[in-house]
């Protein structure tokens, strides 16, 4: 059942990102961080901007300097997000969920924005 209260930036939610192509972040029920701006996309759009959160334990592959780690316990007390910036999506607001937390503080915020204007070559 998709999720119909309000999108704020920096809120992660449940969301259903199946189905995908390839290497997309799959998960009928995977945390996403909605990055949009709250001023107009968030608002008005049907639309929001997301970034698939996967968790650092048992993982064995490198992590990349754009992966950013949230505090643990911003989804769940039982594992580490990354914010996988470099796999930024658009996506229906019919793909939320439920809400499953908040990213707070300016340095991680701050942290993602950066990680996401390098990813995408904006300086």
């Amino acid at each position: 059942m998709a999720y119909l209260g309000p999108v704020r930036k920096w809120d992660v939610f449940w969301a259903n990102l199946d189905p995908v192509v390839g290497r997309e972040q799959a998960g009928k029920r995977r945390p996403v961080l909605v990055v949009s701006a709250d001023t107009f996309s968030n608002s008005t759009l049907q639309l929001v901007m997301v970034i698939p959160l996967t968790k650092l334990e048992e993982k064995t592959r490198q992590f990349f300097s754009f992966e950013i780690p949230l505090p643990k316990g911003v989804v769940r007390n039982e594992f580490t997000p990354i914010a996988e910036t470099q796999q930024l999506r658009t996506i229906s607001k019919e793909r939320l969920l439920e809400p499953a937390g908040r990213v707070e503080g300016q340095t991680i915020q701050g942290a993602i924005e950066d990680a996401l204007l390098a990813h995408l070559g904006i300086e």
